[in-house]
């Protein structure tokens, strides 16, 4: 008999999720619990195998509570239920440990499918879990391509003198002095770096410059 601590603050939810639970013949319901401590007090008590936490909960939530669960002796299972279809949350609930996430969405089967898995020792996520997911590494995949079709900005070697002393606060004319030209001249290299940089003064330049690494290149 799998013995289940079901924590929910809310009674209507944790009687459906019961009622669901039992429909399985080997599936037992042995405790409820409304806050996190009282999750985290019951599952030392009564050593249930598996724990399923809703993340939104007075006193402490789920994300809170789960780590001391996961910790407790008996080495319950934990999976998190939850209306939120977060990146943060999801993301908040795989560094905690927990061996699941369950959208309170998801309907019977699929809640029973995932307590199952779970205690076969696979992670669970439902559908609508697994979509956010899938979606959101898709985006950054996107990003990342994005970001490295984007042309390379390439600094002459004289631009690089420039801009090394315009980080260190050098005027024009001290520029002019140190690399041995004209301020028309460095007016110039100032001007292009403006345009290849896309800034409109010498902090954003060296902003752009730091977030850019283009030191390295030198």
């Amino acid at each position: 008999m799998l013995k289940i601590l079901l924590a929910d603050d809310h009674q209507l939810v944790r009687n459906g999720i019961k009622m669901f639970l039992e429909s399985e013949k080997d599936f037992e319901v042995i405790a409820e619990a409304k806050t996190g401590s009282e999750a985290i007090q019951k599952n030392k008590e009564l050593k249930p195998d598996l724990v399923l936490l809703d993340i939104s909960m007075p006193d402490k939530n789920g994300l809170e509570a789960a780590p001391e669960i996961l910790d407790a002796a008996h080495e319950p299972k934990v999976i998190m239920l939850s209306m939120y279809l977060d990146e943060q949350y999801i993301n908040s609930c795989m560094e905690a440990g927990v061996n699941g996430y369950i959208h309170k969405g998801a309907d019977q089967e699929e809640l029973i499918d995932g307590v199952k898995k779970v205690m076969e020792g696979i992670s669970f996520y439902s559908k609508d879990v697994r979509d956010v997911m899938v979606n959101n590494y898709i985006t950054s995949l996107k990003k990342k391509k994005k970001q490295l079709a984007q042309p390379k900005i390439s600094l002459t070697k004289r631009e690089l003198e420039v801009v090394k002393l315009i980080m260190k606060g050098y005027t024009s004319n001290q520029i002019a002095e140190e690399l041995f030209i004209s301020n028309r001249t460095v007016d110039t290299h100032r001007a292009n770096l403006m345009q290849k940089l896309d800034v409109k003064n010498s902090i954003e330049l060296i902003n752009k410059v730091t977030e850019e690494n283009l030191l390295e290149s030198d």
